[in-house]
């Protein structure tokens, strides 16, 4: 398989209806905050979780196969887990992003951008949630520390990606990441779209809508290659499980 990207293994798989919308989360709207203040995580904690995170979704800067193409460490996944990791400490809690429309596509003002009071069962909830949440990063990151030899924010990458295989912390940080890369920015992650840009997904369309025209003449799914189509069959649940997707060149000539 020396054509397959991880953009089009998100294509190929079924994975852009999920970028419209992904419920866990918080805060920020396309230009995300970029501080190194944090809600949750200590400093070392949260560069932690920059690096794994980039070894999981790897951009320019961790991978030169990855140039041109944002990872984890551009669309800034670090504060979108964060901010859900500390969504009580806010009010109304960092949980569900109000609506209807937001402001990417004609609307009036960014309705998106305020979040909505929970009601009291589902806070209930939600704050069981992200105690087991906090139990897994606090336990997550001090083994990923462990396995790299003390400090996995400052090992080399083959380290860093050798601790990640043993760290039964993988599989929620991908799953995190993979919200943070794709989710709509409301809620800390896919700064500046760089996520939706490089799948070429075109993010929510309301008030603004689609013409009658495009919708009656779309022009259907992407193709998949059989290949591409083969792998993906192989190594999905490998895949959403944590496990790397392997290093190769860019299809379409990229």
């Amino acid at each position: 398989m020396t054509d397959l990207s991880r953009r089009d293994f998100v294509k190929g798989a079924g994975l852009l209806p999920l970028a419209a919308a992904m419920p866990r989360g918080a805060l920020a709207r396309a230009l995300a905050d970029t501080s190194t203040t944090y809600r949750f995580f200590t400093h070392h904690q949260a560069a932690v979780v920059i690096e794994a995170t980039a070894r999981l979704i790897p951009g320019p800067q961790d991978d030169p196969s990855e140039t041109g193409h944002p990872g984890a460490r551009e669309a800034n996944v670090v504060r979108y887990i964060d901010t859900m990791l500390a969504a009580f400490a806010f009010h109304p809690p960092k949980v569900h992003a109000g609506g209807p429309f937001s402001a990417r596509a004609g609307g009036g003002h960014d309705d998106m951008r305020y979040f909505v009071p929970l009601p009291r069962m589902r806070r209930l909830g939600w704050e069981r949630r992200l105690r087991r949440y906090h139990r897994a990063y606090r336990r997550g990151i001090e083994e990923l520390d462990s396995l790299a030899g003390g400090n996995f924010a400052q090992a080399p990458p083959s380290q860093q990606d050798g601790a990640l295989a043993q760290s039964s912390f993988r599989s929620l940080l991908f799953e995190h990441a993979i919200e943070g890369m794709y989710a709509v920015p409301e809620y800390g992650g896919n700064r500046r779209l760089v996520g939706w840009k490089d799948i070429e997904f075109p993010g929510d369309s309301q008030p603004r809508g689609y013409t009658k025209g495009q919708v009656s003449h779309a022009d259907g799914p992407d193709p998949v290659d059989p290949a591409m189509a083969a792998f993906i069959g192989q190594h999905y649940d490998q895949a959403v499980l944590g496990v790397r997707l392997p290093r190769t060149r860019r299809s379409r000539g990229q």
